[in-house]
């Protein structure tokens, strides 16, 4: 208790001194004045970009690298020749998002049976999770991207008459792209298409 009356008589001996109590409100009014203009100083300067959007490619820009890769790969195979390749795709480049999905399971009684049966109703809600963007928009976190499904691949080459080169280019694009060897059509190149590509 006596601490107490102490300290009542400092702080009244502080704030009686005009000088200290006029230092202490501009320090005050400086604080509150740099907290507002906080708020119009652009947010993330000087921080690092941790990721990169990778733009998006489209449906052609794919096709003709896949094409590419597919003729550096059928190219090698020994008897193939000069090729050709055609690619086409199922559908485009596809974004999946992230989700967040929240449950919630609510019971209630039936006050008019005897035995108080309780019913349960499960609900669910789902919400794309949003990230703040580099020109500060809300937009949408990017989970994965998922590449067009391959249709169909037509290889044209001076070996498609023969059933073992066949083979083994069925089995090089199959094996490579994951996709079935019905979606693989190998047959022999026109004698005068040789060399015209």
């Amino acid at each position: 208790m006596i601490e107490s009356k102490k300290l009542k008589e400092q702080a009244k001996s502080f704030f009686q001194n005009d000088k200290k109590v006029k230092i202490l409100t501009a320090v005050l009014i400086a604080g509150i004045v740099l907290i507002a203009l906080s708020e119009f100083w652009p947010s993330g300067q000087g921080k690092s970009k941790e990721t990169s959007v990778q733009p998006e490619k489209t449906t052609q820009q794919y096709t003709q690298e896949l094409e590419a890769k597919i003729k550096g790969i059928v190219g090698s195979i020994s008897g193939v020749g000069d090729l050709k390749v055609l690619v086409t795709l199922e559908s485009s480049e596809e974004t999946v998002y992230a989700q967040e999905t929240k449950t919630s399971l609510d019971s209630t009684q039936d006050a008019m049976s005897e035995n108080g049966k309780t019913q349960l109703k499960e609900s669910t809600e789902q919400k794309y999770l949003l990230v703040e963007g580099e020109d500060g928009k809300k937009q949408a976190l990017v989970k994965t991207t998922k590449e067009p499904a391959v249709k169909g691949i037509v290889i044209v080459c001076e070996g498609g008459d023969s059933t073992a080169v066949k083979a083994e280019v069925i089995n090089a694009v199959t094996t490579a792209l994951d996709i079935s060897s019905s979606r693989v059509c190998v047959t022999k190149i026109d004698s005068g298409m040789t060399g015209k590509q």
